[in-house]
């Protein structure tokens, strides 16, 4: 059994305001972990008459890849709360594979990679009494004010290669095509939609390696996995029948200040740029900057003006938020502190009472007071383009209405013609009617800043060496100056869309690159 030391402090009573603190025995949490699968380790439990506050590490200590489920599309939304049927236990779930008890339409499951040896440390922060938030439907009848005696933690998770389980299961689907047989991929056929509709859902994402978004198919995606972890003896006020005491908030309400200090845990690097993909394109200098600044201050009227509108555009969310990066913000007019609060993942704003907030644009502007780091930003989002680009490319074949097969009558993957290769995939693109805006979004690099984007421009070329089954290392696509259907070597490459100078590449294997110099250009694999 693994051992924990957990902090309580006692929660407030209905007939004693009086405080009490109690410190938990290392006995009191019950794991299920297992030998060589993830495990969940409670970090520290505190409740007070105002919030619970949990932290927790979740440690692959298996010898593969995980997925952990994190939320609900681009931002963590699904974890639920609510008393188990047992009437004793206070359940934080983050589960896929779950029965649902009402009809929901086109949700998307995040999962994250955590790689074999990884830890990700995460919280929750909670309101006191507990609210219950259902997201699939659980719990039982509600009683009212009560006390929860047990804390039970699960965090669903897949085991090893979850891409290619999910192209498995499509190319399952597309084999399948109009026939209506009744078994599981028919079913699954109605969630998926096949692959060009699946890649859609997923141009989204701002780390494809890293992420995956699934959508909810109950209960006919088999294979999730679960984390739990229970707290023994604690006394946690609940009421279910969920009376709101005041008036929520419809948007933070940040007063005009004079004065931001901003407090990154633990850099502006993690932050930022989370994923191991990302950070793959800044070299060390640049790393190490970023990873230097734990703190910023910003006095700026205008500045401050432009971010005190974008985190008041927040609207209101009944959901819990798993915090996983944080910047905890201060607001000042002089020397007066008016105001702070913590901003959570990038995408969520959390009050003093709780109240979460979520954005339109995914983020809630912290960027404005941060310029330094748009450089690397824009960079970060060409290389999330050339990935959209590769993995159309890969189905482009499934479009087709002649698809070339092997000897064993399999399919092969195959390229357009590099003289029509933007053309192409816009068709592909088409046959799932995807709007222009959403078509033409990967083509344009976000560097150049060439205003509005339109069909027939592209900022990519390829590279007319390189078929499916080229050398994985070998450059497909390429930056380069606007045009369309561009195709060549190395003599079309520009370093110019970027500042700092360099541009992006594409490798066979779906790696991107950024190249500095013409002497790392010419190393790269051409033929």
């Amino acid at each position: 059994m693994y051992r924990y030391k957990i902090i309580v402090i006692a929660m407030f009573l209905c007939i004693l305001p009086e405080m009490q603190t109690q410190a938990q025995s290392e006995d009191k949490v019950v794991v299920n972990n297992k030998v060589g699968t993830p495990t969940i380790t409670v970090i520290n439990l505190d409740v007070n008459d105002k919030t619970l506050k949990l932290s927790y590490e979740i440690r692959n200590t298996s010898k593969q890849d995980v997925w952990i489920l994190i939320g609900s599309g681009n931002i963590s939304a699904s974890t639920e709360v609510f008393m188990d049927k047992d009437d004793r236990t206070l359940l934080i779930r983050e589960k896929f594979d779950v029965p649902i008890s009402v009809s929901v339409h086109n949700i998307f499951g995040r999962y994250v990679l955590l790689r074999a040896g990884q830890t990700q440390t995460e919280s929750v922060n909670l309101s006191i009494p507990v609210y219950p938030a259902y997201r699939f439907g659980g719990g039982r009848k509600a009683r009212g004010l009560e006390y929860a005696k047990r804390l039970a933690i699960e965090i669903g998770y897949y085991a090893g290669d979850l891409p290619g389980m999910i192209r498995h299961v499509l190319e399952g689907i597309d084999k399948l095509g109009n026939k209506n047989l009744d078994d599981e991929l028919s079913e699954l056929r109605y969630y998926f939609r096949g692959s060009f509709y699946f890649n859609k859902v997923n141009e989204v994402l701002r780390q494809r390696d890293e992420e995956i978004l699934l959508p909810y198919t109950y209960q006919w995606l088999k294979g999730e996995k679960v984390l739990r972890t229970v707290v023994e003896d604690v006394r946690i006020p609940y009421e279910g029948k969920h009376i709101l005491l005041r008036k929520h908030r419809q948007s933070p309400y940040i007063p005009i200040c004079t004065r931001v200090e901003v407090q990154f845990q633990p850099s502006m690097l993690e932050y930022y740029f989370p994923y191991v993909g990302q950070q793959s394109l800044l070299n060390s200098v640049e790393k190490h900057s970023l990873q230097s600044v734990k703190n910023i201050v910003v006095e700026d009227p205008q500045v401050l003006m432009a971010f005190v509108n974008e985190i008041n555009k927040g609207i209101f969310a009944w959901t819990i938020v798993r915090e996983i990066s944080s910047a905890h913000v201060a607001c000042y007019r002089e020397d007066e502190r008016l105001i702070s609060f913590p901003i959570y993942n990038d995408d969520s704003v959390v009050t003093d009472y709780k109240d979460r907030f979520r954005y339109p644009k995914g983020s809630p502007g912290l960027r404005v007071l941060t310029p330094e780091i748009r450089p690397f930003e824009l960079r970060v989002q060409c290389a999330n383009n050339l990935r959209n680009l590769w993995h159309r490319l890969r189905l482009y074949h499934k479009t087709e209405k002649k698809r070339p097969v092997d000897s064993s009558g399999k399919t092969e993957i195959s390229y357009p013609a590099t003289t029509q290769w933007c053309a192409a995939i816009v068709r592909a693109c088409r046959t799932i009617e995807m709007l222009n805006e959403d078509i033409i979004r990967p083509y344009i690099c976000p560097a150049v800043g060439e205003g509005k984007s339109y069909l027939a421009k592209s900022h990519y070329a390829m590279n007319p060496n390189c078929k499916p089954d080229s050398p994985q290392d070998m450059v497909l696509l390429f930056e380069t100056k606007a045009g369309w259907n561009q195709h060549g070597g190395p003599e079309l490459f520009t370093f110019d869309n970027h500042d700092p100078e360099g541009g992006c590449v594409l490798l066979n294997d779906g790696t991107v690159k950024f190249i500095r110099t013409k002497e790392e250009l010419q190393q790269l694999r051409w033929k």
